[in-house]
C-alpha cells in the first residue's frame, strides 16, 4: 500500500475547502492509499482525516506528546506514532510517505513543504511533491523559488514538483505520476 503524506493546516482557514477535502478523501480511499499526516483532529487536518476514515481509508497519525490527548487526537486512527519533537515528527512523515500533497496551510505546513523540497533538492529523497495552490495560497512562495533559480541560489525547481489550482488537476497529476 502506497502512503500519501499530506501537509495541511490544523486550523480552519477563511477558505472553503470542504468539497476539495471530500474529493481528496474519496481519491485516497478508492486508490487504497494510506494517509500519513500530523495526527490531529482539528482544522483541515481533522476534516481530511475524518473524511478518509468515514470512507474506510487507512490513516496513520504522527503526533507529539503535547498533542497526544483526547481533545486533539482522533480516536479513528489505524496507526499512531508519537515522536518526541517536531524535527523527528517531520522526519517520520517524510520517511513514511511515498509522495506528498501540500494543501493550504500556515507556517507549519510551509515548514514541512520546505523541508521536503530541500531533501528533494539535495537528492536525499526521490519523491514527488504535489502542491494544491487553491486561491493562489502558494503562488508567492513559488515565485520566490523561481527568483532563487533566476539568481543562482537554487539550481532548478525540481521536475518532481507539481502545482495544481484545482483538486481535480491535483488528482489527475498524482494519477499520472504515481500510478
Amino acid at each position: 500500500m502506497k502512503s500519501i503524506g499530506v501537509f495541511l493546516s490544523s486550523l480552519t482557514p477563511k477558505l472553503n475547502l470542504e468539497s476539495d477535502l471530500d474529493i481528496l478523501a474519496e481519491f485516497i480511499s478508492e486508490s487504497k492509499l494510506k494517509l500519513v499526516y500530523g495526527g490531529g483532529k482539528r482544522g483541515l487536518m481533522g476534516e481530511l482525516s475524518k473524511k478518509v476514515s468515514n470512507k474506510n481509508g487507512k490513516i496513520k497519525g504522527i503526533t507529539l506528546p503535547m498533542f497526544d490527548n483526547e481533545k486533539i487526537k482522533p480516536n479513528y486512527l489505524d496507526e499512531e506514532e508519537v515522536q518526541t519533537n517536531f524535527y523527528l515528527r517531520k522526519k517520520s512523515l517524510i520517511d513514511q510517505s511515498d509522495f506528498f500533497v501540500v494543501m493550504p496551510g500556515g507556517v507549519g505546513t510551509a515548514d514541512e513543504f520546505f523541508d521536503v523540497f530541500n531533501h528533494l533538492s539535495l537528492t536525499l529523497i526521490d519523491k514527488n511533491i504535489f502542491i494544491f495552490n487553491k486561491n493562489d495560497c502558494w503562488t508567492d512562495i513559488l515565485k520566490w523559488l523561481e527568483k532563487n533559480v533566476e539568481l543562482g541560489m537554487l539550481p532548478s525547481i525540481s521536475h518532481k514538483l507539481f502545482v495544481a489550482d484545482t483538486i481535480e488537476e491535483l488528482i489527475k497529476s498524482i494519477k499520472l505520476n504515481e500510478f
